[in-house]
């Protein structure tokens, strides 16, 4: 699987696994959700974007990062199997990689991915689909899956990240992408909502403001809405 990489801390890179199998060039934006501490749980919801008119490939993806930026586990809608359509499936890479079986998604329609951890290094992307009109017009019944692994061996998994990817000439022409009722669960009494996130250059985004909430040794920061407002 290729590697690509995303400028993050402005000077600092950082790479992320890409979701095609190819040795292609990659362009990205992303926003980076940073409590500086282990991550135990992430939910967000992202409405299906419409489809791009061009070329190339294009990818939205809410995923979670360990701390080397050497693997990533991610909610994937791309269009690099069915130039013109989306496809969604889980994702995670590098070493272990593994990519679910993919269901077709259509514009409208809405994702709901909540990853988990057991304590042990053992993580979960549950994820829910519900249909909006062209969805159902398809056909498409509301479903839910979920997959597991151990990644104890990959560190802890520290940033959470909202991200749009392009290869073979792929880019941002397909309008705008919502996300919605985003929640991180980090293993930290620090108060990290207010700025504790990084958004890559020169990328359009309007973000809520941020909401703490604290039990025990966690804190919960949620954002009701952000918004890739284009390019």
């Amino acid at each position: 699987m290729n590697i690509f990489t995303l400028l993050y801390m402005v000077c600092v890179a950082s790479a992320l696994p890409s979701w095609p199998r190819d040795d292609q060039a990659s362009t990205s934006d992303a926003v980076w959700f940073l409590p500086n501490a282990p991550i135990t749980r992430y939910q967000v919801t992202v409405i299906v974007p419409a489809v791009s008119p061009g070329g190339g490939y294009h990818a939205v993806w809410p995923g979670l990062q360990n701390e080397a930026g050497t693997f990533v586990f991610q909610s994937v809608i791309a269009d690099s199997k069915s130039p013109g359509s989306w496809k969604f499936w889980v994702e995670y890479c590098c070493n272990p990689d593994y990519k679910a079986t993919p269901i077709n998604v259509y514009p409208g329609d809405s994702i709901t991915s909540t990853f988990t951890q057991d304590g042990n290094g053992i993580w979960t992307d549950s994820w829910s689909y519900d249909p909006g009109p062209n969805g159902a017009a398809a056909g498409s019944p509301p479903q839910s899956g979920s997959t597991t692994e151990n990644f104890a061996d990959r560190g802890q998994l520290i940033r959470g990240l909202l991200a749009l990817e392009f290869q073979r000439g792929g880019n941002w022409d397909y309008g705008q992408v919502s996300w919605s009722n985003i929640a991180i669960t980090a293993s930290t009494t620090n108060g990290w909502c207010a700025n504790g996130y990084l958004v890559s250059p020169a990328f359009n985004i309007g973000i809520s403001p941020g909401a703490q909430s604290s039990d025990g040794g966690s804190t919960t920061c949620s954002w009701s809405n952000v918004d890739f407002r284009g390019p």
